[in-house]
This record gives C-alpha cells, structure tokens and sequence, in this order.
C-alpha cells in the first residue's frame, strides 16, 4: 500500500495541536507551582497556537456555505 504524504496545511494542524497541548501544561504546571511567569507565558504559547488553528479553519479551501 502506498503511504500518502501530509499536505502543508495538514501539518500545520497537527503542528498546532502539538502547541496548544503542551501548552496546557505550561498553564497547570505554572497554575499549581505559583509560578506566573510560566503561567503566563504559557498562556501567550497556547494563543499562538489556537491562532494558527482558527487561520486554518477560517481560510478553508473547501467552503460549501458562504455566510
């Protein structure tokens, strides 16, 4: 069987997956420690990543209802 290869915009989605889940951690482990710069700079990591996948989902190639 022949493996398809990801295409750029479905590595971005799994890339951004990869950001937003780690960076929860971030967010407990700085939460739970009383440490808010890790707070904190998870926080601005996990909103890195929630806009890459809001671009992908707003800029979709496939759009079968224009609102």
């Amino acid at each position: 069987m022949e493996e398809r290869k990801l295409t750029f915009r479905e590595k971005l989605g799994v890339l951004s997956a990869i950001i937003m889940f780690l960076s929860i951690g971030m967010i407990m482990g700085g939460n739970g420690a009383g440490n808010m710069p890790l707070l904190y700079s998870g926080a601005a990591v996990f909103s890195i990543g929630a806009g890459i996948a809001i671009w992908l989902i707003m800029n979709s190639e496939d759009k079968e209802e224009e609102y």
